[in-house]
This record gives C-alpha cells, structure tokens and sequence, in this order.
C-alpha cells in the first residue's frame, strides 16, 4: 500500500467565501439548508467576528426556523466591523451531544 503525497484533509471543510459588509447598511441575509432537508427544532446558526490580530469582535446569531436561518444586523454594529476581519459561521444541531460544524468562513471585505 502506498501512500499519496497530498492526503487532503479529514473532518468537515466550510464553504470558502468572503463576507461583504457595506458603510451605512445592515447586514441582512438569509440560508436554507440545501436538499431538501429541515433545519431540526433547536438548531443554532452564529456569524463569530475576530478582528485582522484575532481579538474577538462578538458573534451574530441568527433567527433560526425549520427552513432558514436569517440576519438582520444594523449597520452601526456592521460598519464597526473592520476591513480583513475573519468570520466563521458555525451550525450546532442539537444531537444528544451537540454536533457543530463550520459551514462557511473567510476574510471580511468592506465597500
């Protein structure tokens, strides 16, 4: 048996995509989990902010239903958000130990 020179990676790989935050306007957004499938009852969905040195800006929780997750962040909590900040948005689905996945993270860009 050999082994490859890349293995990839193990464990659960979020979406890649930066997060767009506009001077002046809030942020709104809506997900919906993808085939079909319900968000179970319980279920928590959270934007987590650090700063470009990795300080801690605050989490944004979501509105979270069976068949979407949504924001409404208003802009004076989004404009102090800086330019190369990091997101992660972490999904906890409530399993007898609760199960949370990074669905989504990357850099924060600002117009």
């Amino acid at each position: 048996m050999t082994a490859p020179i890349d293995p990839g990676f193990l464990g659960y790989q979020p979406t890649i995509e930066p997060l767009k935050l506009t001077t002046g306007a809030s942020f709104v957004q809506t997900i919906q989990p993808s085939g079909g499938v319900n968000f179970p009852a319980g279920t928590t969905v959270s934007i987590n902010l650090t700063s470009p040195s990795g300080a801690s800006l605050g989490s944004w929780p979501a509105t979270v239903t069976s068949t979407q997750a949504t924001w409404n962040v208003v802009s004076a909590t989004c404009d102090a958000i800086p330019a190369n900040s990091r997101y992660i948005m972490l999904v906890t689905y409530p399993t007898s130990q609760p199960t949370t996945y990074a669905w989504y993270e990357g850099a924060v860009i600002r117009t």
